[in-house]
């Protein structure tokens, strides 16, 4: 689904009094925490069925009735469920999305935006916005994969968040760019293997390498049989500021240097130059703001997202993209829009001087 890229509320700021849109506005975060509370307690999957009446649903969630009440009546008028005779609630298309067993599910992300580990941080970007330092770093007093690394649940929640979001990219990037021209593709930070699998899905010929840290990649054995591409794909693990895979076509790295700062970002991309031959192809997978003013809310809060949660994090116009790639010899060819946020950037060696 392509991502309405208008200024959020413009159109009821054009219908509405200057201090209601105001008023909405500064809601937004009450609307976000209300539906990481169903997600969380899987409202969703218990409406799957049908309606129920709100009894039902608090019982079998283990919730306060007249609690959940309140919320899920909120939530009705935002169009995440419906609120029928009888205090019943039914699911719309949107509340779908907080299903856990369907495609494209969000609930996930949904999720994590509420728990206390994500939102203590974004309360604190007032000094962030003061200082430039990361609000995660101050309030919890390490770096995000440090903390995740000493807190297993919240691991688990900010993992189920992060798969949610690349499952409904995955489709989108396979389907925008022509993979067919190569043999071989290296997935650097590939995670568990979920957009490789699309991948190697939609071109029955390609051979993978998925590239990530012991950790991670040792749960990437049930992703990719799970696609039936485990055959055609090798699970490397090791590091990606010191060394990649050599020999492939392609180099893909999706969300990855936009975790980091500008030269961490370059000693990334030098590590991949490094090991890609003249022909070779890099795509990074990213969500690429404009240039210059135009809209993007949807990007430019995702940028918000690095600047509270990582140290030097940040997303990146096409210009910024061609700035690092040119520092490591690579030149951006091309910046191709896919369907949801992330647009696939598109580089090639400079040829020797």
């Amino acid at each position: 689904m392509a991502v309405d890229e208008t200024p959020a509320l413009s159109a009821a700021q054009t219908q509405q009094p200057p201090a209601v849109a105001m008023l909405q506005l500064t809601m937004g975060a009450l609307v976000s925490q209300a539906v990481s509370v169903i997600a969380r307690l899987g409202v969703a999957d218990v409406l799957a069925a049908g309606p129920q009446p709100v009894e039902e649903i608090a019982e079998r969630v283990g919730a306060h009735r007249s609690a959940l009440y309140r919320v899920l009546r909120a939530l009705g008028d935002v169009g995440v469920v419906s609120e029928l005779e009888n205090r019943q609630f039914a699911l719309t298309p949107l509340g779908e999305l907080l299903r856990s067993d369907v495609p494209g599910s969000l609930r996930g992300w949904a999720t994590m935006v509420g728990m206390p580990f994500h939102r203590y941080p974004w309360t604190d970007l007032y000094e962030t916005v003061q200082t430039g330092e990361s609000a995660f770093d101050r309030v919890h007093g390490t770096k995000v994969f440090d903390y995740l690394a000493e807190h297993p649940e919240d691991a688990g929640v900010f993992d189920a968040a992060m798969t949610s979001i690349s499952t409904n990219e995955s489709v989108s990037i396979a389907e925008a760019y022509d993979f067919s021209r190569f043999n071989t593709i290296v997935d650097v930070g590939g995670g568990r293997g979920g957009l490789l699998a699309a991948i190697l899905s939609a071109n029955p010929h390609l051979q993978g390498v998925l590239f990530d840290v012991p950790t991670v990649v040792a749960g990437a054995d049930e992703e990719l049989s799970g696609a039936d591409v485990v055959d055609r794909c090798k699970v490397v693990s090791g590091d990606f500021f010191d060394s990649v895979p050599d020999g492939a076509d392609a180099y893909l790295l999706s969300s990855i240097i936009d975790d980091w700062d500008d030269d961490q970002a370059v000693q990334i991309l030098r590590t991949c130059r490094a090991a890609m031959s003249d022909t070779a192809y890099m795509l990074l997978a990213e969500v690429v703001l404009p240039d210059g003013p135009a809209p993007s809310i949807m990007g430019k809060l995702a940028d918000l997202e690095m600047l509270v949660m990582t140290a030097g994090g940040r997303r990146r116009t096409e210009a910024e993209h061609r700035g690092l790639l040119g520092q490591v010899g690579l030149r951006l060819t091309r910046t191709i829009p896919g369907a949801g946020m992330v647009s696939l950037v598109e580089a090639v060696p400079e040829p020797p001087s």
